[in-house]
């Protein structure tokens, strides 16, 4: 069972010793902050314009290892202000989409780009090739002297100058290569001779033998640079309209791989445009544990860096690399993050490919792009929905991982090669490989539980959530032996009776699985529903101050003993579903086409669809093939359960999108009678209860519940009551158990008070004298301290 104890290292303030840490603690150490900063006298002031580079002081001990290091990487994003270098606002989040790249500096390892550089170099000459004599070449004049007579003289022609350069190499050191001259030449590169009269015409012309040829070669140097590991490539949103809240939103990503690089005191920066958009906050969390293989090395195969598809083409850059295999290691892996941008580099999906040793045809060819509209970061400003190459703005960049184990040796050189097959126009293309050398599997018989997708608060599921359906988790074979059983209990909270669920399958090491979960009524039974907000008989949670866990263990793996019991607990915490009436309306625009060129509308059916489904996938309600451009409503009445409302869009732009001229469309759902506010004055009657949001890409997945569902839905956790008979003609029974005393209060349907009562905490059994009210429509209001809930009743 996992340790809840976290460690915590400042590492702008101090370090403190490690060695006694215990399996399952957590050592967290943090980084960068978001950019408000408070002084002693609790005042806060603004330092936008620093650089997004500090010294992270990682732990360093020779003692401790590490199950999993986790990246926490927070991003605050409010309002739609921009922050630029130097600016003074809080919160604040980018209007357009940067790279925003994250390294860890190494100065003990070394980088290094290739460069280029002639191996000759010939005055008043450019080209490839130069044919030249090394015998002088020499032009003949006739001269006629009084003294002398007619003689010939010789005159030598000008020389060309070459110079041979060569390559001193600095291996192994932060010096960049050398180009010196090796050798100076003079030649002659002109091919004819002349022979001139007396009075200056050429009367014969003679050609030279020219009978040397050099071929002017590239020479290939290095300049090399402390390396930068780039252990995040993640991409900023679009800011317009979107707010992640004074706190921000949190992402967590596994960086174990970089466990090599991460120790002691380091340099971290962060580049690439984004660094100024929005407020980071990154900690790291070493998590103390036997990990699941040891990772022996982490090598850097080319510097990090965005170049033209020309000059990966050629070679000029990301050319073959001789890399030499840690030979202690039993596994490989090369993983690779490539991003695409410029016009064509960004919105133009390429192949691109990982070879080694010259393979034929690839080792690994993978197209770059990446579905855009499933974003779960929504509604943005800008093209968010745009397929993209390698990256959608508002997430972290695409990682391709290949293990290369079985096709090479350890202790061997091997050439490794990356490349694009083809490209065009404005295409380049940002790069960061490494390879990761790992032991033997640490445990022979491991399973652990790695993720909860739902019920979740996790802002990369978040168009999965809420549920109130089946629970769905993510497991993993950590142990070298293949994982064929699994008893996962599950439970909310301080369950005391946790679900309990067989898992059967065949998992090899490191392989996972979606697990989903079944869902009975005991699970949520123990929910918070105490901090909704109710409004009539409609509760939701979008802001909901009260925590829910969900918990998952794992236990059991193959009929016996887990060898590592820190990885079979994990939780999360959840918003619970919304509570909607059994009978509503569901309203419905559809949107349009666009237009013909002579502004007629096109013809067509809507690209969009809903359909509203029970816990089994079955389709109560449905409408496809509407007509584009209408208006409808209908009348949705439901059991009592749970259900989702899945609304899919053909085209993967929405109901609403500003870059095209679909028109907007619009999907809401109303109550059959009014909802009436009386807690303000005055009364406030309400009839829409869910808007959705039209800028949604290709799907909204929204569940909710109807009824109780076995459920204590509601702001009214303390108290369950029955009210009868409804319709009442004198007499009017509430019988029910309350946790705490309140007051009963009956409106009027113009929201005045005509009645009062107080009650007791315990089982009640209460009754209303209705003798003297007129027919007609009321309002009764059950209220304590912690609960309220109102319910409409009649006067016969």
């Amino acid at each position: 069972m996992r340790n809840t104890k976290l460690i915590i290292i400042i590492s702008f303030l101090f370090v403190f010793n490690l060695s006694s840490q215990n399996t399952g603690d957590t050592i967290v150490v943090q980084t960068f902050v978001h950019d408000a900063y408070t002084d002693g006298n609790g005042n806060t002031t603004i330092s936008l314009g620093n650089p997004r580079d500090t010294i992270g002081y990682f732990p360093d001990n020779p003692n401790l290892t590490f199950e999993k290091i986790i990246m926490s990487y927070n991003m605050r994003c409010k309002d739609n202000v921009v922050n630029t270098s130097g600016g003074t606002t809080r919160y604040g989040c980018g209007a357009y989409d940067y790279s925003c790249h994250t390294y860890i500096h190494d100065s003990t390892r070394i980088d290094s780009i290739l460069n280029k550089v002639s191996s000759h170099e010939i005055n008043n000459f450019s080209g490839s090739v130069f044919n030249f004599t090394s015998n002088p070449v020499y032009n003949y004049y006739y001269t006629y002297d009084s003294l002398l007579g007619l003689y010939l003289d010789s005159v030598i022609l000008p020389a060309d100058t070459i110079l041979e350069f060569g390559i001193i190499s600095n291996p192994g050191t932060l010096m960049n290569d050398l180009i010196d001259t090796i050798s100076t030449n003079i030649v002659w590169s002109t091919p004819y001779s002349y022979t001139y009269d007396t009075s200056g015409s050429i009367i014969n012309i003679d050609t030279i033998l020219i009978s040397e040829t050099i071929n002017i070669l590239e020479l290939s140097y290095y300049k090399r640079y402390p390396m930068a590991f780039q252990i995040m490539s993640f991409v900023t949103p679009y800011g317009g309209w979107l707010d992640f809240g004074e706190n921000g939103k949190t992402w967590h990503f596994d960086v174990t791989d970089f466990s090599p690089i991460l120790k002691g005191e380091k340099r971290i920066t962060m580049s690439g445009g984004g660094q100024w958009q929005e407020d980071m906050d990154i900690k790291f969390l070493f998590i103390v544990g036997t990990p699941t293989r040891d990772v022996i090395n982490t090598q850097q195969i080319w510097r990090p860096q965005s170049k033209g598809y020309n000059s990966i083409l050629n070679n000029t850059f990301f050319e073959p690399r001789s890399v030499n295999l840690n030979p202690t290691a039993s596994a490989y892996k090369i993983k690779t993050v490539v991003t695409g941008h410029g016009q064509e580099g960004e919105f133009i999906p390429r192949n691109h490919y990982i070879n080694i040793d010259n393979s034929a045809p690839y080792t690994d060819l993978w197209q770059v792009w990446t579905e855009c509209s499933e974003n779960p970061v929504y509604p943005q400003g800008g093209t968010w929905i745009a397929d993209r190459a390698g990256w959608c703005p508002g997430q972290a960049s695409d990682v391709r991982e290949l293990d290369i184990t079985d096709i090479v040796t350890p202790g061997q050189n091997h050439t490794i090669d990356y490349g694009v097959t083809t490209a065009s126009g404005t295409s380049n293309y940002w790069v960061s490989s490494q390879l990761i050398s790992y032991g033997p599997p640490n445990h022979n018989l491991d399973a652990s539980v790695t993720n909860i997708i739902s019920p979740s608060d996790n802002v990369l599921y978040s168009r999965k959530n809420p549920i109130c359906t089946k629970p769905k988790i993510t497991i993993q074979n950590t142990g070298s032996t293949p994982l064929t059983s699994l008893i996962i209990e599950y439970w909310i909270n301080d369950a005391i009776n946790k679900e309990v669920f067989e898992w059967t399958g065949n998992l090899n090491f490191l392989e996972t699985e979606e697990v989903e979960l079944p869902a009975s009524k005991s699970l949520w039974d123990n929910i918070d529903f105490s901090g909704g907000k109710v409004m009539g008989e409609v509760v939701t949670y979008e802001n909901n101050s009260k925590i829910n866990k969900f918990y998952v263990e794992i236990k059991n793996p193959n009929a016996s003993n887990d060898e590592y019991l820190f990885n079979n607990l994990i939780s999360s915490t959840f918003s619970p579903a919304p509570k909607y009436p059994a009978k509503f309306t569901l309203w419905a625009s559809t949107n349009s086409l666009g237009y013909y060129p002579n502004g007629t509308p096109i013809q067509g059916t809507c690209e969009t669809s809903w359909k509203i489904n029970d816990t089994q996938g079955n389709a109560i309600y449905s409408w496809i093939n509407l007509a584009i451009g209408q208006s409808f409503s209908d009348t949705v009445s439901l059991s009592p359960g749970c259900y989702s409302l899945d609304i899919i869009d053909s085209d993967q732009d929405g109901m609403d999108y500003w870059a095209n001229d679909d028109g907007a469309g619009a999907l809401k759902l109303r109550r059959i009678n009014a909802y009436v506010d009386t807690n303000v004055t005055p009364w406030t009657y309400h009839t829409w209860f869910k808007d959705f949001e039209l800028d949604f890409g290709s799907f909204i997945h929204h569940e909710f519940v109807v009824g109780d569902y076995g459920l204590n839905i509601g702001s009214n956790k303390n108290m369950s009551f029955d009210i009868f008979p409804n319709p009442s003609y004198n007499n009017l029974t509430i019988k029910g158990t309350f946790l705490e005393k309140g007051q009963i209060i009956i409106y009027d349907n113009l929201g005045r008070s005509i009645y009062s009562k107080k009650y007791n905490h315990g089982v009640q059994n209460i009754t209303i004298d209705m003798s003297s009210f007129s027919k007609g429509l009321y309002f009764i209001k059950l209220k304590s301290n912690t609960s309220q809930k109102i319910e409409k009743i009649i006067k016969q």
